[in-house]
């Protein structure tokens, strides 16, 4: 008789935590329907500002810095702000940050409506956003994996990849459109309106709390030094990580001179803001298709191989992109294309190796650190790109840049551990370690593309 009341209440139990499970990822679901909202509005934004500065200045160098000053305030302040994810309510701590953004946006509009707005003050705008989004990305990829199964990531990752690539190649279209038909005060409502549809999921869903053991209640208590060590040792130990990482280090640093100077590319070959927005289109397009493929595939066994040949393709694109024939947009726009969907094979092939690899409790950290290390090069990059486009011009700078990022990833595979980082992955006793791919036909913000111009990769 005992034991059948055992057997009760371990069968009751199970369906506690299965009914916990559930709604965790309705929860999510509705979040991530208000972040996308909030993610269109933001991308039509970003593309009107950039192409107002490219009109205006027509200068390479201006380009680089608009990209720097937005990049560099996340790579100071992500490690800081990792630390506070795991320490600070999540909920409040998204909200506070998309309010500020949206805050900043409004006080731009003004600023534009009273036609005193100029490049100097749009770059300092490019900053704060770049400060917010510090804080938003670790908060987004420590959220994802407290509330969804582990075993649902890589198809969960797959299909919210393919819905922000939707985004992203829609932006610049309605964008291009908006440019030439309204005013940017007018257009910049639009981010600030977004942010409302967005704060509503975040205020009701409710975001489970971790179970923390003492020796977590320890590392709660420690100094923010001490957890930030922490999320370094742990890259540093785990067999392959770092060498995971460096591949997107470099992939990030020669990426920069095709997302940042793109504008002025398409202007070299005679474009307009129409025939740009088409080109990016085209971009999307290949990402949305590549996040297609993964949601009806598993991917590679090894994801390991899925984030080396997808980025060996993409250095493909990137050539193809740069031996352009002057003019022919539709032929820059197949480079693009090739770039596009070869950024879902690596981003979420390596986005599913570090949600499997890193423990739940050391997300924050773990992912801060992740963030700051595969995106140092990015602002030297950026900022290079500029001088070094007028100094050579920007074809020769596209095409040294795919060579040596084509030399790079094979010292990566065949000289460092890379190879090995999923060899020794240990999985939690109540998960499942079957079907990691496999999700229901439901569907981050956690994806591996960082919006400079239209996306690169990011790790």
């Amino acid at each position: 008789m005992e034991k059948i009341k055992r057997k009760d209440v371990k069968m009751e139990d199970a369906s506690i935590k299965e009914n916990n499970i559930t709604s965790n990822l309705k929860g999510y679901l509705f979040f991530w329907s208000g972040q996308l909202t909030s993610l269109l509005g933001s991308n039509i934004v970003q593309f009107v500002l950039i192409w107002w500065i490219t009109v205006k200045t027509e200068s390479a160098i201006y380009l680089s810095l608009s990209a720097f000053i937005g990049f560099a305030p996340t790579i100071l302040l992500t490690p800081v702000a990792g630390v506070l994810v795991d320490r600070l309510n999540r909920k409040g701590l998204l909200g506070s940050v998309d309010f500020l953004q949206a805050l900043a946006t409004v006080v731009l509009l003004f600023l534009f409506r009273l036609e005193i707005a100029t490049v100097s003050i749009l770059l300092g705008f490019i900053a704060i956003r770049g400060v917010f989004q510090a804080f938003h990305t670790p908060a987004i990829q420590a959220l994802i994996p407290i509330m969804i199964p582990r075993k649902h990531l890589n198809r969960f990752n797959s299909i919210d990849f393919f819905m922000s690539s939707v985004i992203f190649m829609i932006g610049p279209l309605v964008a291009a459109v908006l440019y030439a038909a309204f005013p940017m005060h007018q257009i910049l409502w639009i981010d600030a309106a977004t942010f409302l549809v967005a704060v509503i999921p975040l205020i009701l869903i409710k975001i489970p709390k971790i179970k923390k053991d003492e020796i977590l209640k320890k590392v709660q208590k420690s100094s923010f030094y001490a957890e930030l060590k922490e999320g370094i040792s742990f890259i540093r130990e785990k067999k392959g990580l770092l060498s995971l990482l460096s591949v997107f280090t470099a992939a990030n640093l020669v990426f920069m001179p095709l997302f940042v100077l793109m504008n002025l590319f398409v202007i070299e070959h005679g474009g307009g803001e129409i025939q740009l927005s088409y080109v990016l289109a085209f971009n999307q397009a290949g990402t949305i298709a590549g996040s297609l493929l993964f949601i009806v595939w598993k991917g590679f066994n090894k994801k390991v191989n899925g984030v080396a040949l997808g980025i060996l393709i993409a250095y493909i694109g990137y050539i193809v992109t740069t031996v352009t024939p002057l003019g022919l947009f539709w032929f820059m726009g197949i480079g693009m294309l090739i770039t596009g969907f070869a950024l879902p094979m690596a981003n979420i092939s390596s986005q599913t190796i570090w949600q499997t690899v890193v423990p739940k409790e050391k997300l924050g950290r773990v992912m801060s650190v992740r963030i700051t290390i595969a995106q140092m090069t990015a602002p030297v990059g950026m900022i290079l790109s500029g001088f070094i486009a007028e100094a050579i011009s920007i074809k020769y700078l596209f095409m040294a840049s795919a060579i040596l990022g084509t030399l790079a990833l094979a010292s990566s595979w065949f000289f460092t551990s890379f190879r090995k980082v999923e060899d020794d992955i240990v999985y939690d006793e109540d998960e499942s370690v079957e079907e990691i791919s496999e999700i229901p036909s439901i569907e981050f913000s956690s994806i591996d593309i960082e919006q400079v111009q239209t996306s690169s990769v990011k790790d």
